[in-house]
């Protein structure tokens, strides 16, 4: 609307300007000159505020945390600037209301990641390539809506939960040319919701150090869970899809049973979070599974359940590190 009004100013400044030339009383009075080139200074303003917004539209793909209260400061700033916001699932539109407000929202469901990077022509299935190439259409559609608004001027920002960075979408970004105007904004993921939860940090695990992440195994992954097992690394597991008895009957196989195991719901919410403990013999004997949300908890194993932050060497080996460090933050403090 800015912008058309000041089409509708423009156009009276022109008319005003023809008038004058027929020789209207409006040239012969100078403090009608100065108020017409008061108003042409402030058309010219108006404009340049028009174009730099336009320069300076954005898109943002915030982590908001596993919470409402986890969400950064930085993700409420990227907000806060934004003119649209787009959400994956309704829900979104509920748990987020006080940040989105009054702005516009869209609503692009998950389910249209469907057959991302596969070729519809190499489906041999009709149905299934008619919905391969309906979803392509509709992400295509979404990229563009996208790329006008930041175009026109506007912010962008989609909100994903937990960290955008872990299973969050960002095909968005493959999508659109490399040097789009765009930030991804890291928020607090369920695996670091769900360490806190357990209050142990998961690189230690007293012999070991790699903390695996993963999901359930899927045709064609060439790194199934139980390849991956095969160091006793401690393993985190985001559990949607997950075969529990297939995924224990494998673990068996790697780690000992008494193996500690920690089952962590609604991580970081302060009023819904539960931490189940156990171990890889005695899973099912003393968890039900009936009892935890399908699609909110994370499954942790490993050794630093209980072991806490003991290593084997004593931390011996980065002992000249950590004088080093010692050394140079005396340094600093001497010097102030």
């Amino acid at each position: 609307m800015q912008k058309l009004n000041i089409k509708i100013v423009h156009k009276s400044v022109r008319a005003q300007e023809h008038k004058s030339i027929r020789g209207t009383p409006l040239c012969g009075n100078p403090l009608v000159h100065l108020c017409t080139f008061a108003l042409f200074f402030l058309i010219f303003d108006l404009l340049g505020c028009a174009n730099v917004k336009q320069d300076h539209g954005k898109l943002y793909i915030v982590g908001m945390g596993t919470a409402v209260d986890l969400i950064t400061v930085r993700g409420i700033e990227a907000i806060n600037k934004a003119d649209i916001v787009l959400v994956h699932d309704p829900q979104g539109l509920k748990d987020w209301k006080s940040f989105i407000a009054n702005k516009e929202a869209w609503v692009f469901p998950r389910f249209n990641l469907l057959f991302y990077g596969i070729d519809p022509n190499t489906l041999e299935d009709p149905s299934e390539k008619a919905l391969a190439e309906r979803l392509a259409r509709a992400r295509y559609e979404i990229v563009n809506k996208i790329r006008y608004a930041v175009e026109q001027g506007k912010t962008v920002a989609i909100l994903e939960g937990g960290d955008s960075m872990m299973y969050g979408e960002t095909f968005y970004l493959e999508m659109l040319p490399k040097d789009f105007p765009s930030e991804i904004i890291p928020g607090v993921g369920a695996f670091q919701a769900a360490s806190a939860a357990v209050k142990m940090s998961p690189p230690y695990g007293w012999d070991t150090n790699a903390v695996i992440l993963t999901m359930a195994d899927w045709p064609g992954r060439v790194d199934t869970n139980e390849k991956l097992m095969e160091t006793a690394s401690s393993m985190v597991f985001y559990t949607m899809h997950l075969d529990y008895p297939k995924l224990f009957t494998e673990l068996k196989r790697h780690y000992p049973e008494n193996t500690p195991v920690a089952i962590v719901s609604y991580a970081g919410d302060r009023k819904r979070q539960k931490v189940i403990t156990s171990t890889i013999g005695s899973f099912f004997d003393e968890v039900n599974l009936e009892d935890v949300p399908v699609d909110k908890h994370m499954l942790l194993i490993g050794k630093f359940l209980t072991v806490g932050q003991a290593r084997k060497d004593g931390l011996a080996s980065g002992r000249k590190f950590i004088e080093m460090m010692r050394y140079e933050n005396r340094q600093r403090d001497e010097e102030k």
